[in-house]
């Protein structure tokens, strides 16, 4: 294994070329091979591997004593497929919304302190300067579906999540955990969250949450627009429709309660 420098963790680098190491073809590998396929000594690798081993993501088959991908991976490959499955159930849905309402359309998912677009519906008949919002990160707090997405965490996580200062990126961006919090009171009542020049100055948003067949919320979707064309009153007209629509998704992701 060539060494590698920047802002990486060695051992964490190791341990992620131990777990790609496994394949189909050969499920089990023990200690002198991955020693050998890695260029790492063979004392390195078992303290990897035992580290891998007490965090569930490598096991040891007793009878062979060679290792194995453990049983852990496949929850969080699970959440992978999740996401995954959001958007393929998410996608008709969010084109049918944006041509309806003739404005851009966008799932996001929660990752950390931010929201992510995962994807992202434009109107033919809109010229829109900035598209390339898929994979884009914004502050939760400063967009309306990272509201939709933190309202209805657990008082711990959330706290967790508001500890700390909130950065503001506009004159209108919310820095009070206090008034951040009160509006998500708000959230939880109505069903939907909004954002005005929060994130970007003339930019206006509405959202609403999706959820999975446990109740819990996955991801959420959002309609912006231009201040001018997106007002306050045109909001409140269509977040309706936007709560309607995240609604079918969630049905078909197996939500039975819907708001």
């Amino acid at each position: 294994m060539t060494e590698k420098h920047g802002p990486t963790v060695q051992s964490v680098e190791r341990a992620i070329a131990i777990l790609k190491a496994f394949s189909a073809e050969e499920p089990e590998l023990g200690v002198g091979e991955l020693s050998r396929r890695l260029n790492l000594p063979k004392s390195t690798v078992f303290r990897l591997l035992a580290t891998l081993e007490a965090g569930g993501l490598i096991a040891q088959n007793p009878k062979t004593g060679q290792y194995r991908l453990g049983v852990d991976l496949i929850g969080l490959a699970n959440n992978v497929i999740a996401y995954a499955d959001v958007r393929r159930v998410a996608r008709p849905y969010l084109r049918q919304l944006a041509d309806a309402l003739g404005e851009t359309v966008s799932l996001s998912i929660l990752d950390g302190r931010d929201a992510v677009n995962l994807e992202q519906f434009v109107p033919p008949r809109r010229l829109v300067m900035r598209v390339g919002w898929v994979g884009r990160r914004m502050p939760v707090h400063t967009v309306s579906v990272g509201k939709a997405l933190i309202a209805f965490l657990p008082e711990e996580e959330l706290s967790r999540l508001l500890d700390g200062s909130l950065e503001a990126l506009t004159p209108h961006t919310i820095t009070d955990p206090q008034v951040l919090r009160a509006e998500l009171i708000q959230v939880r009542q109505r069903g939907y969250a909004t954002a005005f020049e929060e994130l970007e100055e003339g930019l206006h948003a509405v959202s609403a949450p999706l959820y999975n067949h446990e109740g819990e919320v996955v991801a959420a979707i959002s309609v912006s627009g231009p201040a001018y064309r997106l007002t306050r009153e045109r909001i409140e007209e269509i977040a309706p429709q936007v709560v309607q629509t995240a609604h079918q998704i969630s049905k078909e992701m197996g939500y039975r309660d819907g708001p």
